[in-house]
Parts: structure tokens; sequence; C-alpha cells
């Protein structure tokens, strides 16, 4: 872990984004970064899903990486003070912007849209379409 000691949490994320790869370590490092302010704002959670783009079936390899994406998308979405519980209108406008430009159809992708369904109370804006009902 101390390898990961002097990076930000982004230059980790731009590690695995080259590498393509990802691994318990990694993830661990990531979760120690987050965890520091225990705030993921929209640009880290961008990030997040470029990674789970590039990483594409791989992401089956890091069970770690499933549950840290799965853990900080809904944390942002689900906990946040304006409407917690629920994703609104804007969040779910930005949310299928993000699964349109990087979207991987991925085990990832696919846990995190079953614990949004799951976990909120009300699914709104385009992402809506994506969940059965």
């Amino acid at each position: 872990m101390a390898r990961y000691a002097d990076l930000s949490a982004d230059q980790i994320l731009e590690k695995i984004l080259f590498d393509g790869i990802v691994d318990a370590d990694e993830v661990e490092a990531l979760r120690e970064k987050l965890e520091q302010d225990w705030v993921v704002d929209h640009s880290e959670v961008e990030l997040l899903f470029r990674v789970n783009h590039s990483l594409g079936g791989k992401a089956e390899d890091c069970p770690e990486w499933t549950a840290f994406f799965v853990d900080n998308v809904s944390r942002l979405l689900i906990l946040d003070l304006d409407t917690p519980g629920e994703i609104d209108e804007a969040e779910g406008d930005w949310l299928a912007g993000l699964l349109d430009r990087y979207g991987a159809a991925n085990v990832t992708e696919e846990a995190l849209l079953s614990a949004l369904q799951k976990s909120a109370t009300r699914i709104a804006g385009k992402v809506a379409s994506r969940f059965s009902t």
C-alpha cells in the first residue's frame, strides 16, 4: 500500500486507466484516499465511470472494484442532501449521460443499477427507463 501513499485518488485512477487493470491493493488505496474527506463529487464519479469503461470485462477479475464503484456512485446519488434516498431528475439525466458515454455493460455496471434500484425510493430523469418497473 505504501506505493500509493504519495498519490492522490485521481492519480491512482489515472494509473488504473493507463494500465487497463485494477487490483485489490489499488482499490484499498482508493478507499483510503476517498475516506480522508468522505466526499465523492461528480468529477470523481465521472473518472470512476471512465475507469470502469476501460476495464470492460476485466472488472470481473476484481470484485473489490465492483464493490468500491457501486458504493461510491451510490453514495453520491442516494446520500446527497438535496434529495436523500432518491435519484432526482437532474441526477437521473446526469447518470444516463455517464452510462451513454462510458457504459461498459459489465458486472460492475449491472451491480450499480441493481443497487440503485434496491436503495432508491424514486428514480427520475433519463436513467429511469433503464430500470424495470
